[in-house]
């Protein structure tokens, strides 16, 4: 049994990485080489423009880390700084390895373990911020896509995007719902429904839908922190769209915001599916053709996406590194020395 899932890891791993070169080598390169086109046929670049979408990135990226450590009980949650480089140390995690979601949630769950936070508020808490993050972000696509039904309906791939989104959320709202008010009787489906999936543990499904049951319920005492969740859940995506709407306003254009909402939710959406790093080339492929379908010259969105991505994809890869580092220095390793202390001072 072993033996079959290490060579069925490698088999999905050889898979990504093929994934990964096909993308880079027929998206992502052709891509570049249009931009360089673009950008020479282009006779003026605002470059306060470039900072200040350069600026609205970083100020995305301390939000998400607010939305983090609202997710977390006050009772064993770290200091904000310390959830601020987690996250980016694990950013660049989730943009280096291919389909890095899931690797780089372990690797937030044992950082934030420690730095001083209980295990299962760990997990639930980050569960419950990325379930916050994408349903904003789908109800956000949701909202856009009403407000530009004029300029969707002829395009059914929008219309089909938006029925996904919106099932999915009724499918959410029903799973929270009957995990509040019948506990005993999901947790039991849970259970039948983790016996026949390979390899997953009955009791540990049991035990982290039930984990998960617990803060919902404490999020059901005080609403104000799930407010408090979306809220900065929409901040940290609404000031990513406006860094990218910047980068397209420093080439030139002004997209209409509720047109680039919608293509912008789409290309995430689709980007958070754990095939490519980050969503690396699936994310522009999607991006660039959506933007153009709604009006925007091709070299303008093609150097105003890749522009957008330098910052949004590329830069919180270096500064993972000293975010890494940094916590090596500080809270990972006071708590590495208290835990070879035990034994010591035990003897």
């Amino acid at each position: 049994m072993g033996h079959r899932r290490t060579i069925a890891r490698w088999v999905w791993r050889a898979f990504l990485f093929v994934v990964l070169v096909l993308v880079v080598w027929l998206v992502l390169i052709p891509q570049f080489a249009d931009a360089r086109t673009a950008l020479e046929s282009l006779g003026q670049i605002s470059f306060p423009l470039l900072v200040l979408g350069l600026v609205l990135e970083l100020a995305s990226i301390a939000c998400y880390s607010v939305l983090s450590r609202a997710t977390l009980n006050r009772a064993s949650r770290p200091r904000y700084l310390t959830i601020l480089r987690i996250d980016m140390a694990t950013q660049g995690v989730n943009n280096t390895v291919p389909g890095g979601g899931p690797t780089s949630t372990a690797v937030k769950y044992r950082w934030l373990m420690l730095a001083g936070t209980r295990p299962a508020n760990a997990v639930t808490g980050t569960t419950i911020e990325i379930a916050t993050s994408v349903l904003t972000l789908g109800g956000m696509f949701g909202i856009a896509i009403a407000v530009s039904a004029a300029a969707v309906h002829a395009n059914p791939e929008y219309i089909v995007a938006g029925v996904v989104v919106i099932g999915v959320a009724l499918l959410s709202l029903i799973a929270i719902v009957l995990l509040r008010s019948r506990r005993e009787r999901t947790l039991g489906v849970v259970r039948r429904l983790a016996r026949r999936v390979p390899y997953l543990s009955e009791d540990a499904a049991v035990r982290f839908v039930g984990m998960l049951g617990d803060q919902l319920d404490e999020y059901q005492s005080k609403r104000g922190r799930l407010v408090i969740a979306v809220a900065w859940a929409a901040a940290n995506w609404i000031l990513d769209v406006a860094s990218l709407w910047v980068f397209l306003l420093a080439f030139g254009f002004a997209e209409s915001p509720w047109h680039l909402l919608v293509a912008y939710a789409l290309a995430c959406l689709v980007g958070l599916v754990p095939i490519t790093p980050g969503g690396l080339g699936i994310i522009e492929g999607v991006l660039v053709p959506a933007i153009i379908g709604f009006g925007t010259p091709h070299g303008i969105a093609l150097l105003g996406v890749l522009s957008w991505r330098l910052v949004q994809y590329w830069l919180p890869m270096p500064l993972s590194v000293f975010a890494y580092l940094s916590l090596r220095a500080g809270p990972l390793r006071r708590s590495e020395r208290k835990v070879t202390e035990v034994p010591v001072a035990a003897g």
